[in-house]
């Protein structure tokens, strides 16, 4: 730029001319320029700043918690596969077994040892699996067959000692009995399950299982043949109410 008064060359910066010492009105309104400009500039910045640790803490919070969600989702996902896999696993540890696990289920239907059975599908896992599903009436029944025995005897346990078994009132053991019963009457039912499950063997063996239930209910209760055999038609309530009016007779 040209200094006014002289005409010499000048830089913005000047305060005044080098070569005539006059004045540069253009140096003041640079400079204050620039210190508005510099001080915009800091302003800026920090606020930027600011603005940026305040995004990163809210961003490395969001972060966490996605990353916690994911975890969990993760694990969640995970455990389901898990168990999964494993009942693939022990479903073709049955199948690749099930020539085996027939024999020995055939071998403690013939001995009628009903609390051994059920305690063999329960050891082997074999309990309704996909690969004995021929068998799941039998299982059921037997299953059914260890609960009548076990609430059977703890209400003997608690008829001799009232202390016995504190955890249950004679009233729920009897109610659990009439269920077990009728349970046991509907395994036999054709319609329950597949075809397979009824073949005459398989009959044979549950009859023979409800006949010393009732022979049971019979002894314990003090009930007669024809009343025992009275209950395979009735419902559970109507079973309940047989057995509380003959306990304790």
């Amino acid at each position: 730029m040209k200094c006014q008064h002289c005409g010499s060359n000048l830089n913005i910066e000047d305060s005044v001319c080098p070569y005539c010492g006059q004045p540069n009105p253009f140096a003041e309104k640079h400079q204050e320029a620039m210190r508005r400009f510099e001080s915009d500039y800091e302003k800026t910045k920090r606020d930027v700043l600011e603005q940026t640790a305040r995004f990163s803490k809210h961003t490395i919070r969001i972060t966490i918690l996605a990353v916690l969600v994911a975890l969990i989702a993760g694990a969640a996902i995970f455990l389901i596969k898990a168990d999964d896999i494993r009942w693939r696993m022990e479903e073709k540890r049955v199948e690749s077994n099930a020539s085996e696990h027939r024999a020995a289920i055939s071998e403690l239907m013939e001995e009628r040892d009903y609390l051994a059975l059920y305690s063999y599908f329960s050891k082997t896992n074999t309990r309704y699996s996909d690969a004995l599903k021929e068998y799941d009436a039998v299982c059921d029944c037997s299953f059914q067959y260890r609960l009548f025995y076990d609430n059977l005897m703890m209400l003997q346990a608690k008829k001799a000692d009232p202390d016995n078994y504190r955890y249950y009132t004679e009233t729920e053991l009897l109610e659990d009995i009439a269920n077990e019963i009728r349970r046991i009457n509907e395994c036999m039912e054709p319609q329950t399950y597949n075809e397979e499950a009824y073949t005459e063997e398989k009959m044979t063996y549950m009859e023979d299982l409800r006949d010393s239930v009732e022979t049971m209910v019979e002894g314990y209760f003090g009930l007669s043949r024809e009343e025992v055999m009275e209950t395979r038609g009735m419902t559970v309530a109507r079973i309940n109410v047989l057995l509380e009016d003959s306990y304790g007779k």
